[in-house]
């Protein structure tokens, strides 16, 4: 009886196992299949635009801007960052292919939310952005550091490479609680 027993609870045990790995299985495949897409961005743009900086995802800014950005490369935020002119048309074609666009929904739609019809040019000048992160703005302001302080996107998004910067995921990094 006591073998009877033992294999009873080995087969119970095995079930439960059984149980929790496919739920969890299933857990991320629901997950990968609710999050979309990778993001990959394109090797050459990373190459070029993140060199000096982190590459931005090209779906954090509409077409519009990153047109005027890539027009303007001899003045980039007063650096010079230009590049040979078959370099600039092949990164300027992959962000506005790749750009935030009305009605197409992507991870980055909510900067989407009151955009002006001229958009600006920085990702954190965009009202969405700026809604997203008014408890980090009322901190910033609170120091008297400015609007135009934001320490970089992976500070605090420390998976901002792979295109994640769900709240979920923060990790408050060298911000200006740091200093």
């Amino acid at each position: 009886m006591n073998m009877q027993a033992g294999k009873t609870q080995q087969s119970i045990g095995a079930i439960i196992l059984s149980l929790i790995l496919l739920f969890g299985a299933g857990g991320v495949l629901v997950y990968g299949l609710e999050e979309g897409e990778i993001y990959q961005p394109d090797e050459l743009y990373v190459e070029e635009c993140g060199a000096c900086h982190y590459a931005y995802p090209a779906g954090m800014l509409p077409a519009n801007s990153w047109t005027r950005i890539m027009s303007g490369l001899e003045d980039h935020f007063g650096d010079n960052a230009e590049t040979d002119e078959e370099t600039a048309s092949y990164v300027s074609n992959y962000l506005v292919e790749n750009a935030l666009t009305p009605g197409q929904s992507s991870k980055w739609s909510g900067l989407l939310r009151n955009m002006p019809n001229e958009p600006p040019l920085r990702i954190t000048e965009l009202p969405g952005f700026i809604q997203m992160h008014e408890p980090e703005l009322e901190l910033i302001e609170g120091l008297d550091m400015g609007m135009e302080f934001f320490s970089p996107c992976e500070d605090c998004h420390r998976q901002a490479e792979q295109g994640l910067f769900d709240k979920e995921l923060l990790s408050r990094g060298y911000g200006p609680t740091a200093r």
